[in-house]
């Protein structure tokens, strides 16, 4: 029985590794039938030998990289992915910063601008305009002339495209830009020039400007040149060359007695940027508007700013109160007892811009012999506080001005002759000049026992009705005791703040001042032409170019001179003459004019003080605006070509 039993356990044992065997065979068969890992194992290997059999560079080709992900465990590609991403952003944000950083904006055209003006448009016509601001406004738009200024106030040619000096500077040869047109389409030629020039000289027109060209002749030379003939050499003579041109065959027809009543004075047809689009007028037959228009045919730089509107108003308190309003883009000036007035200061700019004219003070030694002394007179420039003047009294609207000449090219200031404030040095001055101190307290009034100095200050006092205490300046002149005093001219619209300031600074010293207004009507006829002043305070309106003569030679003393402190130099008179004659050597002409500018201030026939500056507001808004320096206020319109209000982005490479 056991031996049967040990029989029937070995045979199941014996199938059972059997059937142990099978199973695991059946096992390794599925497994390797149905089971992807090992295959794909298998295969990335096989695949990365024949990747890297295949380029002995270990670079691969890009028909290899499109199997990369097959031969990338999975952390490679992990790594592979986020390098990717990386290089997405960083490529997005260098391209973003580019544009950030290269995207700029540029003037764009269209737009409308809207300028206020103080008075009313009457002849928009180069015979007539230069006398009013706001003609001459309108006209610097809508005319070209041959010569202009440029917004740093120098003189640029504009329709004149050459121009040569001969005969020691007794002609001038120009030759005309070509290609321009008038404002109906025609073209503008060399006879519209020479017929212009005949208007003016034409004493019938009675033109503003005849009297600049006197002894100036005009000849045509050929179809776009014309020939200048002075009487005598002058070296500025291009700078008169700037009216506006007037089409010949449009006034040819009119004739002198009715040419200020033509509608061509007011709807004008120029060959300038702009041209007249139409005007409108209020009920008492006022023009409240006027419209210009781009000129498309503009031989220049074609404006941006596609249409201009012009608004007038009577004052500048209703100009303020517009630009407060937001009526108007701009103000054609704005006067510095109204700039508190102004609002929204933050949305406006202040252009100040350089006029040609320098205030200064006129002495008359004639009317107060005391100033014949030039001590007096150094004293005088001396004790004036200058810094306070700027900064407290003028502040931005105006600069200092120590010579006769304005013009960059020409103004000379000779070492030492500056007059800085030296208190000091000024009463030294007026001691050596015999003048001593007195200080007057009223005590000493009261005594009845007067120093003989004393009894001509309390004399003086008495006469003129100012108070007698104080310090004052007294010498014995002539046998007997003399104050030294000065009455200062200043017209009613002038500076009485600066009056005010100098006769503080001269009192310091000594120098007892009297401040006396002048009205505007007996200006020009009774103190100026009459020389009826001791001391005035005046602005002279001298111009960019360096021709003073009329201003500082002997000739022009009295009468309608302009030689308001009857200087009377005859080696100045000789500089002056020969500078403005030197035409075709700037060196030489240069070297007089700074001969000159030594001489008066070593002789000091006047104090220069300062050149106001002309304000020109507007919003900001409206971009381009870049002057500097004018020589009347319609110049602020040189560079209008480069204005403008709208803008578009471009990318700059």
């Amino acid at each position: 029985m056991d031996q049967f039993s040990q029989k029937i356990n070995s045979f199941f044992s014996r199938k059972k590794k059997n059937f142990s065997h099978f199973f695991v065979n059946v096992k390794d068969f599925i497994k390797e039938k149905f089971s992807t890992k090992g295959k794909k194992k298998a295969q990335t290997e096989s695949d990365r030998n024949l990747v890297y059999s295949l380029a002995p560079t270990k670079i691969p080709r890009r028909e290899q990289l499109r199997h990369l992900f097959k031969i990338l465990n999975p952390k490679e590609k992990i790594i592979l992915k986020l390098a990717f991403l990386v290089f997405l952003v960083s490529v997005f944000y260098l391209g973003f910063s580019f544009y950030q950083k290269h995207l700029i904006l540029i003037p764009a055209s269209g737009g409308t601008y809207i300028e206020g003006l103080v008075g009313y448009p009457q002849s928009i016509n180069p015979l007539y305009s230069s006398s009013r601001d706001v003609d001459a406004d309108l006209s610097r738009l809508i005319y070209s002339r041959l010569f202009d200024y440029d917004e740093n106030g120098r003189l640029m040619p504009n329709l004149a495209s050459t121009w040569k000096i001969e005969d020691g500077g007794k002609s001038y040869i120009i030759s005309l830009r070509e290609g321009v047109k008038w404002h109906n389409g025609e073209d503008l030629k060399i006879d519209d020039v020479i017929f212009t020039f005949n208007l003016i000289k034409n004493p019938e027109f009675r033109s503003s400007l005849r009297a600049s060209l006197n002894g100036v002749e005009i000849e045509r030379i050929d179809d776009h040149s014309v020939k200048f003939s002075l009487s005598e050499p002058y070296a500025d003579f291009l700078s008169l060359l700037t009216f506006g041109i007037m089409p010949a065959n449009i006034w040819e027809n009119i004739s002198p007695e009715t040419a200020s009543l033509s509608e061509l004075n007011l709807k004008p047809i120029g060959s300038g940027p702009y041209k007249f689009e139409s005007l409108i007028k209020s009920k008492g037959g006022e023009i409240k508007e006027y419209h210009l228009i781009a000129n498309d045919d503009y031989y220049g730089p074609k404006p941006y700013i596609k249409e201009i509107i012009f608004k007038f108003f009577p004052d500048y308190v209703e100009l303020v109160r517009a630009l407060n309003g937001n009526e108007v883009d701009a103000a054609s000036y704005i006067p510095d007892d109204l700039k508190k007035d102004l609002l929204a200061k933050h949305s406006l700019v202040m252009h100040s811009l350089r006029l040609p004219q320098i205030n200064s003070i006129f002495f008359n030694q004639e009317k107060n012999k005391f100033l014949g002394d030039i001590k007096i007179r150094q004293a005088l420039a001396f004790a004036i506080d200058r810094d306070y003047l700027f900064n407290e009294v003028l502040g931005e609207s105006a600069s200092r001005a120590d010579g006769p000449i304005i013009s960059p090219d020409f103004s000379y200031t000779p070492d030492g002759s500056f007059y800085n404030l030296d208190k000091d040095k000024a009463e030294q001055l007026l001691d050596e000049s015999g003048f001593k101190r007195v200080d007057v307290s009223q005590d000493m009034i009261d005594n009845p026992e007067h120093s003989p100095e004393l009894s001509a200050i309390i004399a003086y006092a008495s006469s003129t009705q100012i108070a007698a205490t104080g310090y004052w300046r007294v010498a014995l002149k002539d046998k007997e005791y003399q104050v030294l005093a000065l009455k200062l001219s200043v017209p009613e619209n002038g500076r009485m703040d600066v009056a005010e300031s100098l006769k503080k600074d001269w009192e310091l010293i000594g120098v007892k001042t009297i401040i006396v207004p002048v009205a505007l009507a007996s200006l020009n006829a009774e103190i100026i032409a009459g020389h009826n002043f001791e001391a005035l305070l005046y602005g002279q309106v001298v111009g960019t170019e360096p021709d003073v003569a009329p201003f500082w030679h002997s000739s022009q003393i009295g009468g309608q001179g302009l030689n308001l402190s009857g200087y009377n130099n005859a080696e100045v008179d000789t500089l002056l003459i020969e500078a403005r004659q030197t035409a075709d050597n700037i060196n030489l002409r240069f070297s007089k004019y700074k001969k000159f500018q030594e001489i008066i201030s070593k002789d000091l026939p006047v104090i220069f003080l300062y050149s106001p500056r002309y304000t020109y507001v507007q919003s900001k808004k409206v971009h381009g605006f870049n002057g500097t320096a004018i020589n009347e206020p319609c110049d602020r319109f040189a560079g209008f070509s480069h204005w403008y209000l709208k803008t578009k982005k471009h990318l700059s490479w």
